[in-house]
């Protein structure tokens, strides 16, 4: 026999820290003693190890190590190939894979023949995330969970201040807000609240958007055993996001100033901080570039650069050497223009340099971007895959309005075919 003795305390939790499960015999073992450790995903096998005892007749397994690169936040729109950045017709969408079920199921070999599962685990939903050693062994991730109106609520890295999160993005800007909801975390968010505010701080417009099916999401009350990828849903509550939300800021009197979000309940109590979205118009004539890459925590953050982008193509190329003039013709001749290295191969890449004036806060935001494996880019109203390419920010103070002018260089991350 075999039994789980001890294992991650909460059930929603970021993929990349160490998920420890101790495992301990039931019945006296011998040398040729083994825990059989099945890993189960979304209800199909993807593993199945033998471990040895330590000496004293325990086995620690770490899911972490099984699970590693199989969980990514979501590019795309549920059940679609759009990206998830772009505008969408409804104002959630649910996960496709951003959000996995595993179980762990233990038995033992006793040197002859195996038993399988002889005990088997909850259902963990793992989320593409990871947490540093630093946050100490089993770290919790409740702080997530729309339980109480200080709860962080939102799938985010930045900070909240007097449990607000601050964002700043401009009326053309598109993204989401993503979040874990269901009744299994203790949950009580049934709505978002949206209010709008013009430049003295004036409420002008409002709306509620109910969680369900018919605006894109999952019902809180669904069984998250059956319908786990239904508990990760993202808001489309950038500004150009949501056609609704759009009329009721570009309806503002003398234009809105900033508006929020209000994780609520059915009749209104607030169950998570509230993101205040602040206009950020553009001080030039340039199109503004939005960078957005997947957060620590299961979800994506942005930031916009106002300042003028830099584009450089730099090309790549391989040539062979050809012979000019035909040696089988009645006479040898060729032309001046003869072409005697001809390339084969040829790529080119775009890089850009991004320029804007950030916050401390945005700058403190960048190093969650420099360790992201996933960056995307709005460039010129398109959002394309790039990657980073310097290793280092550009930094200038200015020491009157304690603002940072950055300076930021990303590499399309598709090939220019020539």
């Amino acid at each position: 026999m075999a039994s789980i003795d001890d294992s991650p305390s909460e059930q929603w939790l970021p993929a990349g820290q160490k998920l420890i499960f101790t495992l301990v015999p039931d019945i006296t073992i011998t040398s040729a003693y083994r825990f059989v450790v099945q890993v189960e995903e979304n209800g199909t096998e993807i593993a199945k190890l033998y471990l040895t005892p330590n000496p004293n007749e325990v086995a620690y397994f770490d899911l972490s190590q099984v699970v590693n690169g199989r969980v990514e936040v979501d590019s795309f729109k549920y059940g679609t190939t759009s990206t998830i950045h772009s505008f969408n017709n409804k104002v959630f969408t649910k996960s496709n894979e951003g959000i996995k079920k595993y179980v762990v199921k233990v038995g033992h070999f006793d040197g002859s023949s195996e038993t399988l599962a002889e005990d088997v685990s909850q259902n963990y939903y793992l989320l593409d995330g990871y947490v540093q050693i630093s946050a100490g062994y089993d770290p919790l991730f409740e702080d997530y969970y729309g339980e109480l109106a200080t709860s962080k609520f939102w799938l985010t890295d930045r900070e909240p201040v007097n449990n607000v999160i601050e964002v700043t993005a401009g009326i053309e800007d598109t993204g989401v807000f993503a979040f874990i909801n269901t009744d299994d975390t203790g949950s009580q968010v049934e709505q978002i609240i949206l209010t709008a505010y013009d430049s003295d701080g004036v409420e002008d417009g409002t709306a509620n958007y109910t969680l369900g099916t018919p605006s894109g999401a999952q019902s809180p009350g669904a069984a998250a055993a059956t319908y786990w990828y239904g508990t990760l849903i993202y808001a489309y509550l950038y500004p150009a996001s949501y056609t609704p939300l759009t009329t009721i800021l570009n309806n503002v009197t003398g234009g809105w100033a900033y508006y929020e979000l209000k994780p609520a309940t059915a009749i209104g109590d607030q169950r998570g901080n509230i993101i205040r979205v602040y206009n950020k118009c553009r001080y030039t004539k340039n199109e503004a570039v939005q960078l957005a890459w997947a957060n620590t925590v299961g979800g994506w953050d942005y930031l916009r650069f106002n300042g003028k982008k830099q584009k450089t193509v730099t090309r790549e190329e391989k040539t062979y050497r050809k012979i000019v003039g035909d040696y089988n013709a009645a006479f040898f001749a060729f032309a001046p223009s003869a072409r005697e290295i001809k390339p084969y191969q040829l790529e080119a890449k775009e890089r850009y340099q991004l320029n804007g004036i950030l916050t401390i806060e945005e700058l403190t935001l960048m190093q969650y971007c420099m360790r992201s494996k996933n960056v995307m880019a709005r460039i010129d109203g398109l959002w394309v895959p790039v990657t980073i390419s310097t290793n280092s920010m550009q930094i200038e103070e200015e020491t009157v309005s304690k603002v940072f002018v950055t300076s930021f260089e990303v590499e399309l991350a598709q090939v220019i075919r020539c």
